[in-house]
Order: structure tokens, then C-alpha cells, then sequence
């Protein structure tokens, strides 16, 4: 079975819908890509963003798409993983999933993860990535149907506007408590692999990929990390550094990560134009990446950073300081 590669938005402001150019607007949930087949006489299969398949991570998931559609022909969903905390995703609460090899039934249970289908790619075998955006969202409409018909499944098709301006949709993922909010262009066909202005991404509290290119510390406890990102030219360049967020229990975990990473010369291509200085790093091979929200990304640094967890479904070689 060959894997869908995901379809990209680009970080940029909001257009309003217009009857020239017709949008529609999601809500961006703060968990993990995943996409999903199930069907076609195959077993159910689930992957990651950059291409890692992931089913026994998530069994509740692969189980249940099977309840739901395992008779029919092939289906692909694109959708995000998340763990609800009192009904809303907590990264912090899915941090405990990510990575987990094989998720044990008690793990399952203690932390629940839920399926958001926002497009669906193929169905019944027949490719959908050529139909417009609206056509796809019909279909997965009839699919939404099915699993409330099943019940109980961890399931949810996220819901999508039409007709709405960039403003209203914006102040209604700040009440929500929402990441961001996704626009994408009513006509707009799905793009594998691609990242296109046809999807615009708009996140209200900036968050991103970076690389854990050194720390300082001790031999036992980690201070702080010291991140990086790729330029342009595929050169490793230092973006500041972040001790918030990094508790107790981390700084000791991630020391005993590091030491199979160490390395006694700089990964930066040009070591005189780190924006920071720090005396007594110790330099890692970028191979850790983690996510970090701030307050803003200028004069090469992340202004404000907080640490919210590591990111073992992003390839470090995705990781780009155009992203920021």
C-alpha cells in the first residue's frame, strides 16, 4: 500500500472569503498529524507526518476505523491525534503517547486519544485528492454519518465554516482556547507533500519545531537547551535558547538522552554568529527536536520561548527557521 504524504499550509494572514475566491475556515488542533487507511481488504494502517507508520501506537484508533469501515473499500483520512483534557487537546497530555512503541491496553485507558478527520483522500478505492475541497468535505460528511451511527467510537469529524470572515474565526479560536485557525481555499484540490497558499495556517499562540543543537548543564541535569533550525541553504543555525517548561524529571531524562549525542565541535556551520553565547555548552548532533511556542522570532532569536515537549513524529531535516 503506498503512504499519502500530507498536504502543508503556509504560516500567513487569514484571507477573508470572497465570492471571487471562495474560503473556508477550520479550527487547528493543538496534537499530532496522522493519517489513516483502513478498508480495501487490508489492515488498518496509521502514519505520521513525516512518513513513520504508527498503528501500534494508537490500536484504539486502528480498531476502531475498522468497526467503522473495515468492510468497505479503501479509505484515507487526513486528521490530527489528540488527548482531550475536560474536552480540549492538551500536547502536554499526548506527550505521554508520542513515542510509545506499542501502546498497552492500561495506557490507553489512562490516556485516551481521540481521531479528527478533517479531509478524506481516497474512498472506496477511488482517489479524491483532484476533487475541490467542498466535494472532499461532502464525502467525509457521509463518512461522519457512519460513525455516529456506530456510537462510541474515538472518532470526530472536525467541523468546518463557510461565509465567515478571517476576524470572527480568529476571535472564536481565542475563546475556544484553539491553537490557530486554518483556512483553505473552497476550490483547492489536495497536494501531497506540498505546502501550498491554498491551505493558510494563522496560529495564535506561536508555536514551533525547533532542534536541541546543545544544553548547558551538568553531569546529571540539563539547565537549558540551547536550539537550532535549518536555514535556507540547509545549514544549521542557532535560534536561542529555552529553560522554561523543563521540569525536574526532564533535566534528568534528557541528560542521559544526550550523551550518546554528544560531540566536542559545534553543529552550527558558522559558530561566530550564534545569537547567543553560553559558557560551558556542550554541543549535541541535531537529532532531538521539541516544540516551543514564544512570543516572537527576530534578529535570530526566539523572544520569550517555553518548552512544551519533545516532537519524535517531525524529522529533524524539516525543521526551518522559514517556519518560525
Amino acid at each position: 500500500m503506498r503512504l499519502i504524504a500530507p498536504m502543508l499550509a503556509t504560516a500567513g494572514t487569514l484571507p477573508d472569503d470572497t465570492a471571487e475566491r471562495p474560503w473556508s475556515f477550520e479550527m487547528k488542533y493543538d496534537g499530532c498529524r496522522i493519517l489513516a487507511s483502513v478498508g480495501g481488504g487490508q489492515e488498518p494502517v496509521l502514519w505520521t507526518r513525516n512518513m513513520n507508520v504508527v498503528t501500534s501506537s494508537y490500536p484504539e484508533i486502528a480498531e476502531a476505523l475498522t468497526t467503522a469501515f473495515g468492510g468497505r473499500g479503501r479509505i484515507v483520512l487526513d486528521g490530527e491525534l489528540v488527548a482531550l483534557d475536560h474536552g480540549k487537546p492538551s500536547f502536554g497530555l499526548l506527550q505521554k503517547r508520542l513515542g510509545v512503541a506499542h501502546a498497552t491496553k492500561p495506557l490507553q485507558k489512562r490516556i485516551p486519544v481521540t481521531f479528527l478527520p478533517f479531509d478524506v483522500l481516497t474512498l472506496g478505492g477511488n482517489d479524491l485528492t483532484t476533487a475541490a475541497y467542498l466535494e472532499r468535505r461532502a464525502e467525509l460528511a457521509g463518512l461522519d454519518s457512519i460513525i455516529q451511527d456506530v456510537g462510541g467510537l474515538p472518532i470526530t469529524v472536525t467541523p468546518f465554516w463557510e461565509n465567515q470572515s478571517s476576524k470572527i474565526m480568529i476571535n472564536a479560536a481565542r475563546s475556544a482556547e484553539m491553537e490557530g485557525v486554518l483556512a483553505k481555499r473552497s476550490t483547492s484540490i489536495y497536494l501531497p507533500g506540498q505546502r501550498t497558499k491554498a491551505w493558510i495556517k494563522h496560529v495564535i499562540r506561536t508555536r514551533s519545531s525547533v532542534l536541541v543543537i546543545g544544553f548547558v548543564g551538568s553531569s546529571r541535569s540539563v539547565a537549558a537547551l540551547i536550539l537550532g533550525a535549518y536555514d535556507a541553504e540547509g545549514r544549521v543555525v542557532q535560534i536561542g535558547s529555552v529553560s522554561s517548561g523543563l521540569t525536574v524529571s526532564l533535566r534528568r531524562q534528557l541528560r542521559d538522552e544526550f550523551r550518546p549525542l554528544e560531540r566536542s565541535d559545534s553543529p552550527l556551520t558558522d559558530p561566530s554568529a550564534a545569537a547567543e553565547t553560553f559558557p560551558g555548552v556542550a554541543w549535541l548532533t541535531p537529532r532531538l527536536v521539541v516544540d516551543v511556542s514564544y512570543h516572537a522570532y527576530s534578529a535570530g532569536r526566539l523572544r520569550h520561548p517555553s518548552l512544551h515537549g519533545r516532537r519524535d513524529d517531525v524529522d529533524e531535516q524539516s525543521v526551518r527557521v522559514e517556519d518560525l
